[in-house]
């Protein structure tokens, strides 16, 4: 690296300095009434309030959407590392398919040909649908309404 490069380097370094802390300057004089606040128009201001009540709005629905399909949330941090790491999220089996593996078992055990055993099975198989079902909801509620959600936030909510 050359004298003139590391000049110009140490130039803009000051300046882009110098620009921080004249708005930091800036802020704290207007926080404190030492200065007069820039005025903005009323059209403006009008924006910028829509814009910060959809950003807080949407991430509360986000929120609460993702703790309406993973209450547990040691779970859901688990699964926002893993996806900050861009690692798969690990295959669960839901309380619903835990219970109908329970159930077709425990029927299977009392013999299938058994009024009980048979019965236990068709609940097993029962709540082994339901636990498909639910799996479905959640990959199809995640990949058609929260991630919308989270490019919305990441990408135009910031642009806005």
């Amino acid at each position: 690296m050359d004298a003139n490069t590391g000049l110009f380097k140490m130039k803009k370094f000051v300046s882009d300095a110098s620009t921080v802390f004249n708005r930091a300057v800036q802020f704290t004089e207007e926080k404190l009434g030492s200065a007069e606040k820039t005025e903005l128009d009323a059209h403006f201001e009008n924006l910028l309030q829509r814009a910060d009540k959809t950003k807080a709005w949407t991430e509360k629905i986000l929120k609460q959407t993702e703790s309406v399909l993973q209450p547990n949330p040691n779970i859901r941090m688990e699964d926002f590392v893993y996806e900050k790491l861009d690692k798969k999220k690990r295959d669960r089996v839901n309380h619903h398919e835990v219970l109908g593996h329970v159930l077709v078992d425990g029927g299977n055990d009392f013999g299938p040909g058994t009024t009980y055993g048979n019965a236990l099975v068709k609940c097993g198989q029962a709540q082994l649908r339901i636990g498909n079902a639910e799996r479905e909801f959640i990959q199809t509620t995640s990949n058609n309404f929260l991630q919308p959600l989270h490019n919305f936030l990441e990408g135009d909510m910031k642009t806005i």
